[in-house]
């Protein structure tokens, strides 16, 4: 795979796309960026830095729009701090963001612990989110059921990733990285593509800070989660979740059921599940995934 050798480890290289620091108050944030027209802006999963996108950007320029893949602070070639990272200050960041770029409103697509940072977005600062799609995560305001338990003993890497120099080093040799790929898959990733995470969430600076990560944010959401916290938050705009039938934590079955009523979770709220697919949607699917995506946007 093509490279350019400007930042460590080496940036992988997809034809259109631009990159530039923007500078945040503490730091400055890498973002990808390719097209031009109404703004999206592109959170990713855990780790996996703006080149999750590499197959959606090029689709988001072609129908007119433009894509804005940050790396988040403690992820990629972004270079922020991650002493203190939380949710909110990963939402500050991405505020920041924007009125760096000059721009009062986006579309958003995230996937994983990225929809934390889009959720907290949507709804503490709606006026800035004009729709959204929320890949293989459920919505923060379902509750959760007993028939669920099976699907969370998946997770047990979040615990080992909260280990201080356990989880690091996990991460660094490669082990959990193939792991995730090997186990949240419905079929293999090219071994060119996988080989490239491998090496990206290898970085001592993704190493050092998934414990806080883990710790700092995803935890405490998990607990709000679990407690109720946002079961009477209405989502104001049109928003879409997507899974893959294959998904292992949340299978077909229990996410249809969970939308029997899409109304509690938004005036506007959908569902679709890309066939063959599971946790990695964007990698295993990504012209069926891209699909989705556009003509929810054209149609919201």
């Amino acid at each position: 795979m093509s490279t350019i050798n400007a930042a460590t480890p080496e940036m992988p290289i997809v034809d259109g796309v631009g990159h530039e620091y923007i500078q945040l108050p503490d730091g400055r944030m890498h973002v990808a960026t390719m097209g031009t027209g109404a703004p999206v802006l592109l959170l990713p999963g855990f780790a996996q830095t703006w080149w999750e996108w590499r197959d959606l950007m090029p689709a988001l320029a072609a129908a007119g729009y433009l894509a804005i893949a940050p790396d988040l602070r403690g992820e990629g070639w972004s270079k922020l701090p991650v002493r203190g990272l939380t949710r909110t200050r990963r939402m500050e960041d991405l505020l920041l963001l924007l009125d760096e770029l000059g721009l009062d409103e986006a579309r958003m697509v995230s996937h994983d612990i990225g929809a934390i940072s889009a959720f907290q977005l949507a709804v503490q600062y709606p006026e800035r989110v004009t729709s959204q799609v929320a890949l293989a995560v459920p919505p923060l305001q379902m509750r959760v059921t007993a028939e669920m338990v099976p699907g969370m003993a998946h997770l047990w890497h979040q615990e080992v990733l909260a280990i201080p120099g356990v989880g690091s080093s996990m991460m660094k040799s490669g082990q959990l990285p193939r792991w995730f790929f090997s186990h949240f898959t419905a079929e293999p990733l090219d071994a060119d593509i996988e080989a490239t995470y491998v090496e990206i969430m290898g970085h001592p600076r993704i190493v050092k800070s998934c414990g806080v990560l883990c710790r700092n944010m995803l935890f405490p959401e998990l607990g709000r989660l679990m407690r109720g916290t946002y079961r009477d938050v209405r989502l104001e705009m049109p928003s879409l979740w997507v899974f893959g039938s294959e998904d292992k934590p949340f299978p077909e079955r229990i996410v249809r059921k969970a939308f029997a009523h899409p109304e509690i979770y938004g005036r506007d709220a959908r569902l679709e599940i890309v066939v063959g697919a599971a946790h990695f949607l964007i990698d295993e699917a990504p012209e069926a995934t891209t699909k989705v995506i556009l003509e929810f946007f054209a149609d919201s």
